[in-house]
């Protein structure tokens, strides 16, 4: 697994796996497992995810939780300072161990959020904090207040949704990128016959390239899949690389509209 090194120096593997919508006890065991089997040493949840628990209770069972990076985050509905240490304090139990902790949006008030942040990471509760859809003016705004810069945003991004702003701003300011909804599945891009085709000439699927054009544009990726052999594929990235000429193809592919919620809108309790 090739990594990044974060500004603080933490060394954050290029590839994540994301854990959105299983929650299921046996189902997270065995998931979790299947990831671990194929390659996977990074972990993201949420406590939105509502599987802090089950996550935490399939790494203590399978005895790795010394080997995995854990990531997660707190939600728009925690207001203020002691409210985050205190929501943090509960998916810590969960979890058994946060190493990377970030906010999920810039929903309304977060400045006295990121001062709690800041707390933890000075205290050495956790490795590494963030942000996640944060665009360029909400972390411009925060930079007037912050003491410690956030060391990464999670923001949507893939062929056909690429916020260059604040990707600019973030590489910018030597903040990682990391993408969430890489493959955009709601959409039709692993069925443009184009990537497709970038696949064959590199014997790899389209999955394989969106998530590739990623990486080579510096991010780290989030993918999900509750099926083993496309865990496999999603972390089978590292052989190959894309040409000049497929990157721009890629990049043109870009339309601007996003597939989730908008940061400057998506304000939900």
């Amino acid at each position: 697994m090739e990594k990044i090194q974060l500004a603080n120096g933490l060394a954050l593997p290029k590839v994540f796996f994301g854990t959105y919508r299983v929650t299921d006890q046996n189902s997270m065991r065995e998931v979790l497992e299947d990831a671990y089997e194929c390659g996977y040493r990074s972990f993201d949840s949420a406590s939105f995810y509502k599987n802090e628990q089950e996550i935490g209770q399939a790494f203590a069972a399978m005895g790795v939780m010394q080997d995995v990076l854990l990531t997660t985050k707190v939600w728009n509905d925690v207001e203020g300072y002691d409210a985050v240490l205190k929501d943090f304090e509960e998916s810590e139990k969960k979890l058994g161990r946060i190493d990377i902790y970030l906010l999920h949006w810039p929903a309304r008030e977060f400045v006295s959020r990121w001062k709690a942040l800041e707390t933890l990471y000075r205290d050495g509760r956790v490795k590494a904090i963030g942000v996640s859809n944060f665009k360029k003016h909400h972390l411009e705004e925060l930079a007037q207040y912050a003491q410690i810069q956030p060391m990464i945003n999670q923001i949507e991004a893939h062929g056909y949704f690429m916020d260059e702003e604040t990707i600019a701003y973030c590489q910018s300011q030597n903040i990682a990128l990391q993408a969430w909804r890489p493959l955009m599945r709601t959409g039709n891009m692993l069925q443009n016959q184009e990537i497709a085709e970038i696949g064959r000439r590199h014997k790899k699927t389209a999955a394989q390239v969106a998530l590739r054009y990623l990486i080579q544009r510096g991010f780290t990726v989030i993918p999900k899949s509750v099926h083993k052999e496309r865990m496999q594929e999603n972390i089978d990235i590292f052989d190959f690389s894309l040409t000049e000429e497929e990157m721009r193809f890629m990049r043109a592919l870009n339309t601007g509209r996003r597939t989730a919620g908008d940061p400057d809108t998506f304000i939900l309790p």
